[in-house]
């Protein structure tokens, strides 16, 4: 006798579970988040890791193609890696971005990284940055990457950061209300101190437990608070980095554009005294033929008339 046996998706191992959902892209993860808690649980864990591992995956990057270019910075733009390397560097200002917005609410597990459409792009570069070596276009390479940033950032900020805000705020005043709930006990508690010893004890332990639980989500608070304000730090640092490489690549070109200009000077002068010479010597050899036909004709004329005059004593 055969029984028919029906697994559901969350009976399976987790492992089984994992290796399933590996499976799938980071856009198709984000659509099934909303499938049930477990799928959610699930695929948040795949978003969030993906998202962690860019980073490491870009900076490793960074250090291969940075020991590969030259050391100066005028034979490391004429480099064929060059391009590549502007290309990570523009994707780790971007993830820098991204982190900036997203860091504090994914550490206080608030949400997870939800744009899984914008890690697949990131990923899709990446693998052309990995297989090819020349690019032709790299502005329409990151394209699709820098509106799908810049939408993600925006959609957080405008729907979710605002939301996040206002628990905080609902959670604050629990605490609040906990706090002077707290205090009533407390003076209560402390009138009829000899005759309930216990319960009040245990009164003040769960409330010690409140105060804890809330304090240590403060600190998190701050925690991620500072990080965020390091990361600003990092950024800034990167931006003057970035400001002072540009202000001296522009004054190589300036150098090298004056250097051109005399040049160019030298050989204009040059072509000018090489034109006054062939202008002397057409001049000079006018004159010379001139002359020349000026002797031939003088020589010419008197062996005629010699003849003539023999002719006419003949």
């Amino acid at each position: 006798m055969t029984t028919n046996i029906i697994l559901s998706f969350t009976d399976l191992p987790l492992l089984v579970q994992d290796k399933i959902i590996n499976y799938f892209s980071y856009t198709e993860l984000s659509c099934l988040r909303s499938t049930s808690k477990h799928f959610h649980r699930l695929c948040s864990e795949k978003l969030n890791r993906g998202y962690s591992q860019l980073e490491i995956i870009i900076h490793d990057l960074q250090k291969q193609i940075k020991t590969k270019l030259p050391r100066r910075e005028s034979e490391r733009h004429k480099h064929i890696l060059s391009t590549k390397f502007d290309i990570i560097s523009s994707l780790d200002s971007r993830i820098q971005w991204l982190k900036l917005t997203f860091s504090s609410a994914i550490q206080n597990s608030f949400c997870c990284f939800y744009p899984g459409q914008l890690l697949d792009e990131i990923y899709s570069v990446l693998n052309h940055l990995k297989t090819q070596q020349s690019f032709s276009n790299p502005c329409t390479l990151l394209q699709e990457t820098r509106d799908m940033s810049s939408m993600a950032i925006e959609h957080f900020r405008e729907q979710i950061k605002p939301k996040l805000q206002s628990m905080r705020m609902t959670s604050l005043n629990t605490m609040r209300h906990n706090i002077s709930t707290f205090s009533t006990t407390t003076t209560s508690s402390l009138s009829h101190y000899h005759h309930h010893k216990r319960s009040t004890n245990g009164i003040f332990r769960r409330r010690i437990d409140i105060l804890k639980n809330r304090i240590y989500k403060q600190n998190i608070i701050m925690k991620s608070q500072k990080s965020q304000i390091k990361h600003y730090k990092q950024l800034l640092h990167m931006r003057t980095k970035s400001l002072i490489d540009h202000h001296r690549r522009l004054k190589y070109l300036e150098k090298k554009n004056k250097e051109s200009e005399q040049i160019l000077l030298e050989i204009r002068r040059d072509n000018d005294t090489l034109l006054q010479r062939i202008d002397q010597f057409i001049l000079t050899y006018d004159n010379i033929s001139t002359e020349l036909n000026n002797k031939k004709c003088d020589e010419i004329f008197p062996q005629i008339n010699t003849n003539l005059k023999r002719r006419k004593l003949d």
